[in-house]
């Protein structure tokens, strides 16, 4: 039931559009995409370069298939500078041949056991990048996914903290998404690079984020926590920017949308004060808005428009008939 409310929700809000997919390598879970909101500006230049013959990565055998059965000699050997020069020749000599994807493969697992995750992150890229067709997507997919995880964990201090910049992190989840938009990782990936934007403080970014997780994945596990998270971005960005009066319509048409739609949202209280409050503060600040026009301005037509938007918005608010009673002078002045 709920991730029907979830569903529908999406659909109501339509918070973000579908981008123009524009593929670069397939798995079970469809095409990869470079376009998605709140993430990483990604162009042309981004894209990873292929290897070429290198004077510091040669080949001891003439065929590949001799060249990999060294490389994976050294490996069992614990040589792993001679396995990674032998994987790394071997890829870029013969690049087109299928032992070339073993090759490759078993590079990034080499970083991988190394604890060199960055790398192996970057390979394992490399290998989706240019193997896609041909090497097991689904589970490099898997290995980028809890790489990321590690590379998150270790940035992370005792008490929770963040010990340094997470860009390059969050625009690891990141990858993992446009690699695979179908994957039920892409959600949860999702789901931190929304947490990764908060706690950079880049508030706007993690709104897209989560709005983009509600849009495409509404009936995904994650879709009732992004609900949740982007209401309190909201509510966060209005709250600290009081005399916006655009941060605070939009929250407050947010959270009306969760509440008709998630009635039985886990959060639905939090939500609902959050609601309250926001509309109150609108509501004190649109009525302060009328009578300082009436009253310190003295523009009468500027009042007369504010006290009517003003009923029309708060028809049941304390001050309804106080600004009637003043609109109704108003009105009989003018004629």
């Amino acid at each position: 039931m709920m991730r029907k409310t979830v569903c529908m929700l999406a659909v109501a809000l339509a918070v973000a559009g579908v981008a123009q997919d524009r593929p670069i390598g397939a798995s079970q879970y469809g095409y990869a995409t470079d376009q998605f909101e709140g993430f990483e500006a990604f162009g042309l230049d981004d894209r990873i370069e292929q290897k070429t013959k290198s004077i510091w990565f040669g080949t001891r055998f003439d065929t590949p298939a001799e060249q990999l059965a060294y490389a994976r000699a050294e490996l069992e050997k614990g040589h792993l500078r001679g396995a990674r020069k032998g994987f790394e020749g071997l890829i870029r000599e013969w690049p087109a041949a299928m032992e070339a994807v073993e090759a490759q493969l078993g590079l990034a697992q080499l970083y991988e056991q190394r604890k060199k995750y960055a790398r192996a992150f970057d390979e394992y890229q490399y290998l989706l990048t240019f193997y896609s067709g041909v090497c097991p997507y689904d589970e490099v997919l898997g290995r980028q996914f809890k790489i990321a995880n590690l590379l998150l964990h270790d940035n992370t201090g005792m008490f929770g903290w963040v010990l340094g910049g997470t860009d390059t992190i969050r625009q690891r989840f990141e990858q993992v998404v446009r690699n695979a938009p179908s994957s039920p990782l892409a959600p949860q990936a999702m789901l931190i690079v929304g947490g990764l934007r908060t706690s950079e403080k880049e508030t706007d970014e993690a709104i897209k984020v989560y709005d983009g997780l509600l849009y495409r994945y509404p009936e995904s596990a994650q879709a009732t926590d992004a609900a949740y998270l982007s209401a309190k971005c909201r509510y966060d960005r209005a709250t600290k920017n009081a005399y916006n009066e655009a941060y605070s319509r939009d929250a407050i048409a947010f959270l009306r949308a969760i509440a008709a739609r998630m009635p039985r949202h886990p959060q639905i209280g939090e939500v609902t004060a959050w609601l309250n409050e926001l509309s109150a503060q609108l509501e004190e600040r649109s009525y302060k808005n009328a009578v300082f026009y009436d009253s310190r301005q003295r523009n009468r037509q500027a009042a007369l428009s504010a006290y009517r938007n003003f009923l029309t918005e708060f028809r049941d608010s304390k001050y309804a008939d106080r600004v009637r009673a003043r609109l109704e002078e108003l009105e009989a002045k003018q004629k």
